[in-house]
């Protein structure tokens, strides 16, 4: 799921008003449903979802009682990730006061459902904002490939000019660079990307200077011992 927990209660409030809650005997409950499928099936994306496992336990939840009806499912959000699988569906359920409500996710309307035009603006709603979410990831991403870029040009740059080796991680808040000091030795330097440019004046002289200390005799007591067997250096004779 892209969306915070926090983020889905206030999607809920905004569109399920509770100002008059319908009421639906079991066949009402399931022309509405069919009629929400209806107009939010075409959007691309959403797909309803016949084989829910809430279908066979009566809408129970851990903290919800077994006793709410189930009237359909739909797949709003769902993720291709490798080690992790991201879904966000939506429930429509009708209680025993014969009350629609919505689950989104893991979270309950506020109140139920006045009218299933509600329940399709919600889904909007959602579509909207995960698009949203999206966007900004896309940008956080190009943001970070040209700070990354940056970086290495500079390092690249050093690197030829003063003669070492090296090689880099990258996670989502920083760059590792992984100087080569021998074969036995290395050492690291992490250069956060929000503050990279005031790091990167800086790294030419910190290089210099920790390769000096070294070159003197003295040895660090810190090591990057996952380089060993590293087979992604960057040999300055190669820049």
């Amino acid at each position: 799921m892209s969306i915070t927990s926090r983020s889905l209660q206030k999607l809920l409030r905004e569109n399920i008003s509770g100002e008059k809650p319908l009421s639906v005997d079991p066949e009402q409950a399931r022309e509405l449903a069919e009629d929400l499928l209806a107009r939010v099936e075409p959007i691309a994306g959403v797909k309803r979802n016949d084989n829910c496992y809430r279908r066979f336990q009566g809408g129970a939840r851990a903290n919800q009682p077994p006793t709410h009806d189930f009237c359909c499912c739909i797949l709003l959000e769902e993720s291709s990730d490798r080690w992790y699988r991201r879904e966000t569906h939506l429930h429509l359920l009708r209680s025993p006061e014969q009350q629609l409500w919505v689950d989104l996710g893991y979270d309950r309307s506020p109140a139920p459902v006045s009218d299933i035009g509600e329940v399709v603006a919600l889904v909007q709603a959602f579509l909207q904002r995960v698009d949203r979410q999206k966007a900004l990831a896309a940008k956080r991403q190009k943001q970070k490939d040209l700070k990354v870029q940056a970086i290495l040009a500079q390092v690249r740059k050093i690197a030829k000019e003063d003669r070492f080796d090296f090689a880099t991680e990258v996670d989502s808040i920083k760059l590792k660079l992984i100087i080569h000091l021998s074969d036995d030795e290395d050492f690291a330097i992490l250069i956060p990307f929000n503050q990279f440019k005031e790091v990167l004046p800086k790294l030419r002289t910190a290089i210099q200077n920790l390769r000096d200390i070294y070159n003197t005799g003295v040895r660090f007591t810190t090591r990057n011992k996952r380089s060993y067997g590293r087979t992604n250096w960057i040999r300055h004779q190669d820049l």
